[in-house]
Parts: structure tokens; sequence; C-alpha cells
């Protein structure tokens, strides 16, 4: 008996696999395609060189100096500025006032005057090394009168052999009676011994000196402190006291005179001195005192 052949079922389940089969393969088309546009679209090329990638130096460097001519330039510079500052700081000390007209030679030299007198007297303030002593540090002490006055140092006594003396202080009446001539006019001193000079001690001379025009030594010459060096080195630090006697024209000259007391250690006392008429300096030495009175 021949066997019928079923045609239903197998050709449904075949169409239905090719069905699946079609759409699948048709997700998976779709899927790939959207996967390619997607990475097309977010994607950056990685090996396109940006237009900061290199410095700017780096494309020349044939162009740069070396560092170490760099910093020779920058001290130039600075040397250069250094000096220039200079320049200015001189220009303006030395500048005249702008008062709207300019100075004549003759106020400039007033004021390079004026400028010199203020450093002397600078420089005579740091030359101060004493203090005026105490009385008990001169106790004992001979003094040696010295004058400033018109501009010029007046060393009243002859102290040449002072030093050479055993017991010098014994002949210290005789030294107040012995004058410089090359600063006083010797033949018209007037003294007056109210009590005798012993050699242990005690005086009261009282004496009127005139002293001369153009004697004593010059303090406004260059020459100056080396004469008064050598005019004062008479002085024994030893056993005398430097009394100092200043008129008021003289205050601003005098600094040689204390710098050669102070070379020759030897402490002073300093007072303003008004001479008499006539150039006449007046002094009275007592027993006890320090300095001329």
């Amino acid at each position: 008996m021949s066997r019928r052949r079923s045609t239903g079922a197998p050709d449904s389940l075949d169409l239905l696999l090719d069905t699946i089969c079609n759409i699948f393969g048709l997700l998976i088309f779709v899927a790939v395609i959207a996967a390619v546009l997607s990475r097309a679209r977010t994607v950056m090329p990685t090996h396109v060189p940006t237009e900061v990638a290199l410095p700017e130096a780096l494309e020349l460097p044939d162009t740069v100096a070396p560092i170490t001519e760099i910093d020779e330039l920058d001290t130039k510079i600075a040397q250069a500025r250094q000096h220039l500052d200079d320049l200015t700081a001189a220009m303006d000390a030395w500048a005249p006032p702008d008062d709207g007209a300019p100075e004549s030679q003759g106020d400039l030299q007033e004021h390079i005057a004026e400028l010199s007198r203020a450093i002397k007297e600078e420089e005579s303030r740091r030359m101060v090394e004493m203090r005026l002593p105490r009385r008990r540090a001169v106790a004992g002490r001979v003094p040696v009168q010295l004058v400033v006055t018109g501009d010029r140092l007046y060393v009243i006594n002859d102290w040449h052999g002072w030093s050479a003396l055993r017991h010098p202080q014994g002949e210290r009446c005789r030294f107040w009676l012995t004058f410089n001539s090359l600063a006083v006019d010797v033949d018209n001193v007037r003294i007056v011994e109210h009590e005798p000079c012993f050699r242990a001690g005690g005086q009261d001379l009282e004496r009127w000196i005139p002293l001369l025009p153009d004697g004593g030594i010059d303090l406004t010459t260059p020459q100056a402190p080396s004469l008064v060096d050598a005019a004062l080195r008479v002085l024994d630090h030893r056993t005398h006291v430097a009394s100092i006697k200043v008129t008021e024209d003289s205050f601003d000259t005098w600094a040689p005179v204390r710098s050669a007391v102070l070379n020759q250690r030897v402490p002073y006392d300093l007072a303003p001195l008004t001479l008499e008429s006539g150039l006449i300096f007046h002094d009275r030495i007592r027993s006890g005192t320090a300095s001329a009175q």
C-alpha cells in the first residue's frame, strides 16, 4: 500500500525558519552599520598635531643667545644703570639751587667753603677720644696755656727741656715765667706774684701777656696740623694738662690743636676766652687749680 506524502507541516517550518534567519541577519547588519556610523562621528583622529604642539623657541634654535651671554648682558646693564645712578646723584649734589638765575663763581666758592667747614666740624667731632678731665684726674699736673684766637694758636710759655728734668714740677714757676717769643711780646709782659712759688707746691701768679698779632701758628693754612704737632711735642703726658682757651671767632678752626693734644695723650680742658683790649691774655694761676683761670 502506497505511503501518502505529507506536505503541510514541513513546508511551514522551513518558511518560519527562513523568516527568522532573515530577520536575525537583518538585525545584525543594521547593528554593524549603526556601530560604524557612530564610530565615524565620535572618534577624533589622534595623529593630527595641534597648533601649539611645539614651542616656538624650538622651531628657531639658532636665534636664541646662549645663557652665559644673556647673563653677561644682564650684568653689563646692571653696571650701566648703577653708573648712571652715581652720575645722577653726583650731579644733584653739585647742582646749584633752582632760583631762576645761575650762581656766580663767587657764590659757588662760598658754597664750597661752607661745605668744607661743615666737613671739618664733623671730622673734629669724630676726633674726640677724651672727655674733659675730672679735677682728681689732673691733680698734681702742671697746666700748659694754649690760646686760640683770630684763627691762630699761641703757645704762651716755652716748655722745651721740661721732660729732661728729674723733678719738673718743682720748676713749674720758672717755665710759667719763661715766654714763647714767637707768640708773645715778651718785653711788655706784666706779672704780679701774689704768693711765692714753692718747689713743693703753692703759688699765686697773675699775668698780663700781650700776644703778637702775627705770631703763633696760623690754623687756616694747609701746614697747620704739622706745625701744631711740632709745637706741642714738648708736652709731657705724665705731668702736663693742656689748658685750651678759645675766643668766639676761632671755634671753627681749633680742631688741629685738639688733635695734636690727643696725639700726645695729654688730658685737656677747654673754656671760652675774651681777650682784653690790645690782644692781651690775662690769667691767674693759683695754688690747687688745674688750669689757668
